[in-house]
């Protein structure tokens, strides 16, 4: 054994170890993408309505048709655990669709129009409105959960379902109420009447305890878990859409008055106001570092700072109202009324990609688990948008990998 050569083989040992840690530390990425990544289980993907993606998307698409609803959709997609696609659309039908376009079960048919999105619960049933009032649960297999709908009189649900932290299911009518449900049983837990029409849904605060609802009333209103009022913004917002909050709990909302506002979670006075040259017409869209973006009638698309002031414009040359969503990478992803998808960087706006669907887009995409991008056009043409992610999970492997087979060679090279 005087002849071997204990360097080379503690450099081997040592770098063993960091192949081993680099492979399993890939593999853990790769399972996480697969099984731990939080599916896109409601609008804008969370009960906070930040639009975030846990994951890296896609960097470099093919657009790839998935499935032709035959009839207009206003709603934006879901996605379940399972990768199948979930939204309702203008001929009365609620849809699943697996990734590789076949339907999940037979279309599930209501006697109204559905015209936003549904939710999906931790243990797999899906919830939606119509606009007729009515609200569905479904199991997975597309079967009702409930015997009948529930009815929130004759009025539209126009803004998308909450799934609460308690499982609750919370959700706004255009008849001023807000309403918690069993989701068991459908029977009505609590309402509260607001008044307005109440067109924008649901937000929950990032512990759940607490939901956001603007009113065409022109104010925004605070409603505890249990169905009591916390507070009313004590100045109108004149929202103009849904709310989005951030894990900091500031509250921001658009409003027809070209402001973008910031309001505290504690009584809903206002932190800041970023006026703009137009209406805002999306959702804010909350980035991993708390900045927030947004599409305006000015044909602009803003990011601004946590503290309100703008980080930079980019002019799409339309008026966005697809609802924005952001990756872990920093990729801001939209639809324009042109029927493009746009890829621009978090960071100084510049464009990343673009991709034509078709017909125009009004709804918000879904991030699936791949990484892959689904969006439906105001045609009702799903699409997907998949391709390489980045970082890629097996370049790491490969990499060390690499290390070791060049430390393998290295020590026979001094062995001769």
């Amino acid at each position: 054994m005087k002849d071997f050569n204990w360097a080379a083989f503690a450099s081997l040992r040592a770098f063993a170890r960091l192949n081993f840690v680099i492979a399993f530390v890939s593999i853990m990425g790769a399972s996480a993408q697969v099984c731990a990544a939080p599916q896109w289980a409601e609008f804008r993907g969370d009960t906070q309505r930040t639009g975030r993606a846990s994951i890296h998307l896609v960097y470099d698409p093919t657009v790839q048709v998935v499935y032709r609803t035959g009839s207009g959709c206003s709603a934006s997609p879901v996605i379940g655990q399972s990768g199948v696609v979930y939204y309702g659309a203008y001929d009365r039908c609620f849809y699943g669709i697996n990734p590789d376009g076949t339907p999940a079960w037979p279309r599930y048919v209501t006697s109204d129009l559905i015209i936003t999105s549904a939710a999906i619960a931790a243990d797999g049933s899906i919830y939606f409105g119509t606009s007729g009032g009515a609200v569905h649960a479904l199991y997975p297999d597309g079967t009702p959960k409930w015997q009948t709908p529930f009815r929130a009189g004759n009025q539209s649900i126009s803004g998308a379902i909450t799934v609460g932290a308690n499982g609750s299911i919370c959700f706004a009518s255009d008849n001023g109420r807000v309403y918690s449900l069993d989701p068991a049983t459908g029977q009505e837990r609590w309402s509260y009447y607001i008044g307005g029409a109440l067109k924008y849904g649901v937000t929950s605060s990032p512990d759940g305890s607490v939901f956001y609802v603007p009113s065409t009333n022109g104010y925004l209103y605070a409603l505890n878990a249990n169905g009591t009022l916390k507070w009313k913004s004590n100045k109108p917002v004149y929202a103009a859409n849904a709310c989005a909050v951030g894990d900091n709990g500031i509250i921001y909302v658009g409003g027809t008055d070209y402001n973008m506002y910031a309001l505290s979670p504690v009584d809903g006075s206002q932190v800041w106001a970023r006026r703009v040259y137009g209406k805002i017409t999306t959702p804010a869209a909350i980035g991993w570092d708390g900045s927030i973006y947004f599409g305006s009638a000015d044909l602009n698309f803003y990011a601004l700072n946590p503290d309100g002031n703008i980080r930079w414009t980019y002019w799409v040359r339309d008026t966005v109202y697809s609802a924005p969503i952001v990756d872990l990478e920093g990729k801001v992803i939209f639809g324009t009324p042109s029927g493009s998808v746009l890829a621009l960087n978090a960071s100084n706006g510049n464009t990343l990609w673009t991709r034509t669907i078709g017909a125009g887009i009004y709804s918000s995409p879904a991030a699936a688990l791949d990484g892959s991008i689904y969006i439906l056009d105001n045609a009702g043409v799903l699409s997907r948008l998949s391709g390489p992610v980045s970082p890629e999970p097996s370049s790491l492997a490969v990499l060390g990998g690499g290390i070791l087979l060049a430390t393998v060679f290295a020590i026979r090279r001094s062995r001769r």
